[in-house]
C-alpha cells in the first residue's frame, strides 16, 4: 500500500511541480501554461514507474519528493527572477 501511495501521490507532486516549472521556463501566457501541464502530464506515467521499479519504499518516496523539491525550488528561483 505504501508503494501504491508513492506512486499515486508522489508522482502527482511530481507531475505537478515539473509543470509548474515548464510552465515558468516558456514564460507568460496560456500557451506556456498548457504546454507546461501537458508535458508534467507526460511525466507522471514514469514517474509512477520509477516507484514501482525501485527497490525500498523509502527510496521511493525520497526520490520522487526530493525531485518534486527541486522543480518546487527551480520554479521559485526562476519565477522570482522574471
Amino acid at each position: 500500500m505504501n508503494r501504491i501511495a508513492a506512486a499515486i501521490l508522489g508522482g502527482y507532486l511530481f507531475a505537478s511541480a515539473a509543470g509548474a516549472l515548464l510552465s515558468t521556463i516558456n514564460g507568460p501566457g496560456s500557451d506556456a501554461m498548457l504546454g507546461g501541464a501537458l508535458l508534467g502530464l507526460a511525466l507522471y506515467a514514469p514517474a509512477v514507474i520509477w516507484a514501482f521499479a525501485v527497490r525500498s519504499n523509502r527510496r521511493a518516496w525520497a526520490g520522487l519528493l526530493g525531485a518534486s523539491l527541486c522543480c518546487a525550488a527551480l520554479t521559485a528561483i526562476v519565477g522570482g527572477a522574471s
